[in-house]
């Protein structure tokens, strides 16, 4: 019985003691998965008051990229609202959006550093695994507006299209500074 007590007593300060440590260990790996400052890298609220003054972004699409993922592709089919470009042939599709969206992180996708101020991978198929929606955040405009950037790269060819999801990213980021 003394032993049991005794036993009893030693996880009242074992446990409380293994929870913190689980604690300050999980928070330490939280944040080196995710960007450090608000700012990021790449300036975000240059690129973000850049795209506020858009009004066509197809022509930021990379050509060599768009005969590259979307060989004979149809013209580019531009929108206003949001600020979008497709362009599609009978197999592939390469879109480009900017939206006025969150600037939260996305569950379930995979943190891309070194993109404006935060960038994340999502798997168009979870089965192949190829086509890729990359989603950069920009940070917010001179209104205080968040922008980000949306890469949609849609091979339906089981390649995996997430560098040549990045790439194209990181074109457009080049023409927005």
């Amino acid at each position: 019985m003394k032993r049991r007590i005794q036993v009893k007593r030693a996880l009242i300060f074992v446990l409380p003691t293994l929870v913190l440590s689980a604690c300050l260990r999980a928070s330490t790996t939280e944040s080196t998965s995710q960007p450090s400052s608000t700012n990021g890298t790449g300036g975000g609220a240059s690129y973000a008051a850049a795209v506020a003054k858009l009004t066509d972004v197809c022509p930021l699409l990379p050509a060599n990229y768009v005969q590259k993922l979307v060989p004979g592709a149809s013209a580019p089919q531009k929108e206003r609202y949001p600020l979008r470009c497709t362009v599609r042939n009978d197999k592939s599709a390469l879109e480009i959006t900017f939206d006025t969206g969150p600037d939260e992180p996305i569950k379930g996708a995979d943190f891309i550093a070194g993109l404006a101020k935060a960038a994340y991978l999502e798997r168009l198929d979870p089965v192949s695994r190829g086509d890729a929606y990359l989603t950069v955040i920009l940070g917010k405009d001179d209104t205080g507006i968040n922008r980000n950037l949306h890469v949609e790269v849609a091979g339906h060819d089981g390649k995996d299209h997430k560098d040549d999801a990045i790439v194209v990213a990181r074109d457009i980021l080049a023409h927005l500074k």
